[in-house]
């Protein structure tokens, strides 16, 4: 049986992730990608349509056509995800990562079912994310 959680949180890409890099990642349409300089009144605005967000680093620019230049952040406020899709997700992202670039942070969780809380905590290699509850049911 499956169960549905809440995600939500920032976790940051260091050092920042070319875009170019993410290309097929994107194309699976798991991910979107946020304007380059979008401020955060647009970015949560954004979250309420699209629930996996790469947030572009501002530092790094735009490229030739005006897209981001590299990605620094992974924002997610998705309301309603099976586990196996989180987990599907971040290990995608961290298979595109290559090894010269890691994860800071964890996405927070609630269990829809009997209320759990935890935080995911994604690795980098394409390994699947840990899951450690943090409140809630303790079984």
């Amino acid at each position: 049986m499956a169960v549905d959680f809440s995600v939500e949180g920032t976790i940051e890409l260091y050092p920042p992730v070319p875009l170019a890099q993410l290309w097929e990642l994107i194309d699976g349409g798991d991910f979107h990608v946020a304007p380059h300089g979008i401020g955060e009144t647009e970015l949560t605005a954004l979250l309420t349509r699209e629930a996996w967000v790469l947030v572009p680093d501002p530092a790094s620019g735009t490229d030739s056509e005006g897209r981001p230049a590299a990605i620094k952040h992974l924002r997610v406020r998705d309301p309603e995800a099976y586990s196996f899709t989180i987990n599907h997700r971040l290990m995608a992202l961290s298979a595109w990562l290559g090894p010269d670039h890691e994860f800071d942070g964890a996405l927070r969780y609630q269990d829809g079912d009997v209320g759990t809380k935890g935080v995911i905590e994604p690795f980098e290699d394409g390994e699947e994310p840990e899951w450690h509850e943090t409140a809630g049911r303790m079984w």
